[in-house]
C-alpha cells in the first residue's frame, strides 16, 4: 500500500454520470457564503397534480416499502405492523417529515400498516399539514382522533385479536445496537430513489463542508464554526442531527468531541451527519493554517489507508468482521496497533445515524444498497465518508468535490481519500 498527494477537482461517481459545467448547480451555488438565489425546495401545494413526478417517485417507493412489509406479515404469521418511531415513518412515507420535532426519536403520528391498506393514525392538530405537505397522493387513509385523546386507545381498536408487530419499544433502544431488529431490517437495502436521494445528501453536505472549512477565519470558536456550517445546511433543507467541531489536538484527547468555546488555532477536524428526506449521511474534513506537523500528517495518512481499505472490501457478500481483519493488519503494519480500540470505526447509516455499529466480531454480511459509514481515526486525524454498497463494488456519496487527495493503492487499486486543505 502506497499513498500520494494529488490536488483534482470533483470526484466522479459510479455509473459514468457526467456534470455539465453551463448548468446551473444549485447545490455548488447554494455552499458559497451568498447564494444568489433562494435554495429551499418549495412546500408542496396540496391541490398540485398528484401524478407528477416527483410525486409518483415517491408513491413507486412507498408501495415498495409496502410490499416489504406484506412479505415480513407473511412471513413472521403477523396481521399488522404499527410505526411509531421518527425514523421509521420517514422510511416507510419516502421522506415524511413527521418528527415531534427536529431531532427526534419519536413520530408525531403513527402508521397502521396491513396487507390491504396502509392508515395514518394522527390527531386534529396534524392531520392537516401531514396530508397536505407530507404524504398527499400517497394512498393513506386517515383515522383521526381528537388532540386530547390517548392515541393508544386508537390503536388498541385497531389491533383487537390481531398479531402486531412494532417499533413501539418499551425501553428506549440501545445506541450501541449490533444487529437489525426484524422491522428495521425491512430498510436496510436503499430503494433506488433512495439511493439518488442519499447522493444529493452526499454531495451537499461535502460542499458544505468544505466551503465551511474554507472559509472561517483562524482564532474563531469551535462553536462559530459549527454555526457556519449549520447554517448552510439548514437552508439547503439538510438538519445536521450531529456536528462536532475538534480544534487542534482536541480529537486526540476525545475521539468523539463536541464543539466548544475553543478557538481554532492551527487546524481543525469538522464532522457531521445531516438529515435530508429521512436519510442520513455523515463526512468529515480537516483543514490546516499553514503546513501541519509531520506527525499529524503521518497519522492522517494512516487513518486514510484505513478507510480506503474498509471502503475497497465493502462489497456485497463480504463479512464485517473480515472487513475489521483487513483494518486491522494496517493498524499492525504502521505501529498503530491499538488505535483501533480507542474510537468507533464504523456503522450502518440510512434512516438513522446509527442503524447499527460495526464491530470486529460481527458477523453481518453485506448486501448491495446497503449504506455504511467509516470512522477510522488516528490520534487527532480521522477519515471519513459515507458509502453504498454496489453490486459493481461500492460508490462513496460523500466523495470530495475541490478538495486536496491522498491517492491510496489497495490491491493495485487507487483510491482517492481526503487529504488535509492547508490555508
Amino acid at each position: 500500500m502506497s499513498t500520494e498527494l494529488y490536488i483534482g477537482g470533483p470526484i466522479g461517481l459510479l455509473g459514468g454520470q457526467v456534470s455539465d459545467p453551463e448548468v446551473y448547480d444549485r447545490v455548488r451555488e447554494t455552499a458559497a457564503d451568498r447564494p444568489a438565489e433562494d435554495s429551499l425546495p418549495d412546500v408542496p401545494d396540496p391541490a398540485g397534480d398528484h401524478e407528477d413526478l416527483e410525486r409518483k417517485l415517491r408513491r413507486d417507493d412507498v408501495e415498495a416499502k409496502h410490499q416489504r412489509v406484506r412479505e415480513f406479515l407473511d412471513r413472521t404469521n403477523q396481521d399488522a405492523v404499527i410505526l411509531g418511531r421518527a425514523d421509521s415513518i420517514a422510511w416507510f412515507t419516502a421522506g415524511g417529515d413527521l418528527g415531534q420535532d427536529v431531532c427526534s426519536e419519536n413520530g408525531s403520528i403513527l402508521l397502521f400498516i396491513n396487507r390491504n391498506c396502509r392508515a395514518v393514525l394522527a390527531d386534529n392538530v396534524q392531520s392537516c399539514r401531514v396530508f397536505e405537505e407530507e404524504v398527499a397522493g400517497l394512498g393513506f387513509q386517515l383515522k383521526e382522533r381528537p388532540w386530547f385523546d390517548d392515541p393508544m386507545r386508537v390503536v388498541a381498536e385497531l389491533s383487537h385479536n390481531k398479531k402486531v408487530a412494532t417499533d413501539l419499544a418499551t425501553e428506549t433502544p440501545s445506541p450501541w445496537r449490533r444487529t437489525l431488529d426484524p422491522l428495521r431490517d425491512l430498510r436496510r437495502q436503499l430503494t433506488p430513489l433512495e439511493r439518488q436521494r442519499l447522493r444529493e445528501l452526499g454531495r451537499t453536505l461535502a460542499l458544505a463542508v468544505e466551503a465551511t472549512c474554507r472559509n472561517f477565519d483562524r482564532g474563531e470558536r469551535e462553536a462559530d464554526v459549527a454555526g457556519h456550517l449549520a447554517h448552510r445546511l439548514i437552508r439547503e433543507g439538510v438538519t445536521p442531527v450531529d456536528l462536532r467541531v475538534a480544534s487542534d489536538d482536541r480529537l486526540a484527547r476525545y475521539r468523539q468531541p463536541t464543539y466548544k468555546a475553543a478557538p481554532i488555532l492551527r487546524k481543525a477536524t469538522i464532522a457531521v451527519t445531516g438529515r435530508r428526506h429521512g436519510l442520513c449521511a455523515s463526512v468529515t474534513r480537516t483543514v490546516s493554517f499553514g503546513p501541519p506537523e509531520e506527525e499529524f500528517r503521518r497519522s492522517h495518512s494512516l487513518a486514510a489507508m484505513v478507510d480506503a481499505t474498509c471502503i475497497y472490501f465493502s462489497r456485497p457478500g463480504e463479512v464485517i468482521s473480515e472487513v475489521f481483519r483487513r483494518a486491522r493488519r494496517i493498524y499492525e503494519k504502521f505501529d498503530a496497533p491499538h488505535e483501533w480500540t480507542l474510537d468507533y470505526q464504523g456503522v450502518l447509516i440510512g434512516y438513522s445515524p446509527r442503524e447499527a455499529l460495526l464491530t470486529p466480531d460481527s458477523s453481518m454480511r453485506l448486501e448491495p444498497n446497503m449504506a455504511v459509514c467509516w470512522s477510522p481515526s488516528v490520534g487527532s486525524a480521522r477519515s471519513e465518508d459515507t458509502i453504498v454498497v454496489d453490486s459493481r463494488g461500492y460508490e462513496v456519496v460523500t466523495a470530495a468535490q475541490n478538495w486536496p487527495q491522498i491517492e491510496v493503492a489497495v490491491k493495485g487499486y487507487s483510491l482517492p481519500r481526503p487529504g488535509i486543505l492547508e490555508r
